[in-house]
């Protein structure tokens, strides 16, 4: 399990966010660090293979998600802050389609994260319908699905009460020796609680 990405650089018109990021990370819990503005979620979103690089390559486990994009999505999840897609289907559809692009079904640790997230009972009611943290809730449990080598989370305990973000610290907190867990978070009190290794973003552009 590993994520590595080299020289990555990505700009907006004539903002330059990104200008040869680069670095590589092991099975651990990471925080990504920096003011608002600086390009956290552009980093996160193009590590998913969400946004394209202007330059630069991404490594997923071993797989470039530039040249072999399939392989290299099916050993990741990400969750992004906000989720507006998938309004129409209810949770346990878009569970279901998330297990079904990932060739894998919902299994035993999938359904103990619905009970534990306390989820079961808006399975059957649609994304659009949901509270903003029940969706985020539905989008924890679906990272989950086909146990990622690499998670990719934009501001995970946003929306969440305190229960709900005790249990999340204990599932990432589980996954410290078998996966890659990268969020970007403002959330100071919950990246100290999970463990969770800071990374300045300044250092990651300075590798370049």
């Amino acid at each position: 399990m590993s994520l590595r990405f080299h020289r990555v650089s990505k700009a907006f018109g004539r903002s330059r966010v990104l200008q040869g990021a680069s670095h590589s990370f092991a099975p651990g819990l990471y925080a990504l660090h920096g003011p608002n503005g600086i390009g956290k979620s552009t980093l996160l979103a193009i590590l998913a293979g969400i946004l394209d690089p202007d330059e630069g390559e991404v490594h997923i486990d071993g797989h470039s998600l530039q040249s072999d994009p399939v392989a290299a999505k099916a050993r990741l999840s990400y969750v992004p802050d906000e989720c507006p897609l998938y309004p129409f289907m209810t949770g346990r559809e878009l569970l279901q389609f998330i297990a079904g692009a990932k060739c894998t079904v919902i299994g035993p640790e999938v359904e103990t994260l619905v009970d534990r997230f306390r989820l079961r009972p808006y399975l059957d009611t649609r994304f659009g319908h949901m509270s903003l943290g029940t969706q985020k809730k539905t989008m924890l449990v679906a990272a989950w699905i086909g146990a990622p080598a690499v998670l990719l989370m934009d501001e995970p305990s946003n929306g969440l009460d305190q229960t709900t973000r005790e249990v999340l610290a204990g599932c990432l907190q589980a996954l410290r020796e078998r996966c890659v867990v990268i969020m970007s978070t403002h959330d100071a009190e919950f990246a100290r609680i999970v463990g969770a290794g800071v990374i300045s973003f300044d250092e990651l552009q300075a590798q370049g």
